[in-house]
This record gives C-alpha cells, sequence and structure tokens, in this order.
C-alpha cells in the first residue's frame, strides 16, 4: 500500500471509531453520517486497491493521442 492509501485506510479506522463512538440508544440517527463515510471510503479503498496501480491512468486530453494509443493495440 502507497502512503493515500494508508492515509485512507486510517481515514476508515476514525470514522468507524466516530460512528461507532456517537451511537445512542435513544434513536438518535447521527452515527449513520459517520458510517455512511466510512462505507464510501472503504470501497474508494477496494477499488483503489484491486484495479489501480502506478500506470494504470495517464492523463492525456488530446483525444488523438488517446485514440492513436488504444487502436494500436487493436490491430
Amino acid at each position: 500500500m502507497n502512503t493515500r492509501q494508508k492515509i485512507n485506510a486510517v481515514l476508515i479506522l476514525l470514522l468507524i471509531f466516530l460512528s461507532f463512538m456517537s451511537y445512542h440508544k435513544t434513536g438518535s440517527t447521527g452515527w449513520l453520517q459517520y458510517a455512511t463515510l466510512g462505507v464510501m471510503f472503504t470501497f474508494g479503498l477496494l477499488f483503489d486497491v484491486a484495479f489501480t496501480d502506478k500506470t494504470a491512468f495517464i492523463f492525456d486530453p488530446d483525444a488523438d493521442n488517446w485514440r492513436r494509443k488504444t487502436e494500436a493495440g487493436a490491430y
């Protein structure tokens, strides 16, 4: 895991801790906000670890360059 992913994992743990800390038996739903953010960050981290690496995305605003790269692999 790189530094960005480690920071994301620490943020997820913090959100889990906050959601458990803000739970009340009186029917308060404030913990749902933290839990929702935690779930979103968890799936973001899962996607990041599973499908991306350092060379997965290279920004190239020129559509012709992108088209040459993708069509070259098709032949």
